[in-house]
């Protein structure tokens, strides 16, 4: 397990009645997975990088004047660029990390933004979505602005849902209000809505949990979205919103509807800790890749379940436990339509799993550590940029 760090707490969540879109097909129809997080969630293991892939490369990104990062907040690799958000701007590299330039500009006149929620990119336009309070700006993927549309709907998360249209997460939040009665918006590249999707579970105690991020990726054609609390993931299949997996979680599963006050806060959190909830899913040709919260404590297990099997994995070293050049355990935050798969690491802790493996000493997972590992320990400093880590 690892610590979770900005889970935005603002009381809890919720649940209630169920209110279905009428276009959800039977969840028994054609599923194609079903998982068991209950029975599967002890099944603790070790599993080596080389399983995932055989190739990993290590690009430290330029730390110069207008290029810092306070972190990584999200990242997208396409069209020979590395397009990072640490939340403040967006910034473009190229993929050896050279710094290209900032997407926008820093401020508060037309075009400009002080703040991103979050980005998308619509690669056959070459376009980048950007939500920025209640905004979202439009710009090409050179970085000069193009048109911007209000997003009345507090949108949190976007993806393309296909080439004409896009896709929105909202906050999940509780309370009576026409406001929290959707969790998903289509809408067309000008901000149109198209449709919505009411959430499942009505919001009823308050104060409430605002749960900002939600399962939401784009794989094979469709995005797949789960909500908060739920155990289906659905995708669109001919424009109908169809289960593509079941998670049961049994007697682990924790109520979404649960009030919370400063008084009771520590006695719930106490009675919920072995209680889970999927807070972040991503996949590949071979994988589901799957990101289980306990209770309201800052603890994940990094889990996997590998199409066509059975069971579930745990993974005991919080990712991939590279035994390819004995470097950091890899967790895949983006994956490429190539299967291309990147995770990053901030300088300072780069440093300190490299100075812990001295050279010629075994590291990782018995495999000593890579010459390459070694000149970045000589190239960063605790205050560069991050290190992005390229599996293919």
């Amino acid at each position: 397990m690892k610590r979770l760090t900005g889970l935005l707490l603002a009381g809890i969540l919720i649940s209630g009645s169920c209110n279905r879109p009428g276009s959800v097909k039977d969840p028994a129809a054609d599923l194609p997975y079903t998982i068991d997080l209950e029975r599967n969630i002890v099944n603790v293991r070790s599993v080596p990088l080389s399983t995932l892939g055989k190739e990993v490369e290590y690009i430290p990104l330029e730390t110069g004047e207008g290029s810092m990062l306070r972190r990584i907040a999200s990242v997208i690799v396409c069209d020979s660029l590395i397009i990072v958000s640490d939340g403040t701007k967006i910034l473009r590299f190229s993929q050896q990390g050279k710094f290209l330039g900032q997407i926008g500009s820093t401020g508060k006149g037309p075009g400009e933004y002080t703040y991103v929620r979050h980005f998308n990119v619509d690669k056959r336009n070459r376009e980048v979505f950007v939500l920025a309070m209640g905004t979202v700006l439009v710009f090409g993927i050179d970085g000069e602005f193009r048109r911007s549309f209000k997003a009345d709907f507090r949108p949190s998360q976007v993806v393309m849902k296909d080439e004409n249209t896009l896709m929105f997460h909202l906050f999940n939040m509780s309370g009576p209000s026409p406001d929290t009665a959707f969790s998903w918006y289509i809408t067309d590249k000008e901000g149109v809505v198209l449709s919505k999707v009411r959430n499942y579970f009505k919001r009823v105690s308050q104060p409430g949990l605002i749960v900002p991020d939600s399962p939401l990726y784009y794989h094979d054609g469709s995005p797949r979205f789960l909500e908060f609390g739920m155990d289906t993931l659905y995708y669109f299949q001919n424009s109908a919103m169809t289960p593509y997996a079941i998670f049961n979680r049994g007697k682990l599963k924790m109520d979404p509807d649960l009030h919370l006050t400063p008084d009771t806060y520590k006695e719930v959190t106490d009675r919920i800790r072995e209680n889970i909830w999927i807070s972040e899913i991503n996949e590949n040709s071979r994988y589901l890749f799957v990101k289980v919260n306990w209770g309201l404590s800052d603890s994940i297990s990094y889990c996997i379940f590998e199409k066509g099997s059975p069971e579930l994995a745990v993974l005991k070293e919080n990712g991939f436990a590279d035994d390819i050049n004995g470097g950091p355990a890899f967790w895949p935050k983006f994956i490429g339509d190539d299967n291309t798969m990147v995770d990053y690491l901030d300088a300072f802790k780069f440093l300190q799993i490299i100075k812990s493996s001295k050279s010629g000493e075994q590291a990782g997972d018995g495999k000593k550590l890579n010459s390459r590992l070694e000149a970045l320990g000589k190239e960063l400093t605790e205050t560069s940029n991050p290190v992005l880590v390229v599996l293919r």
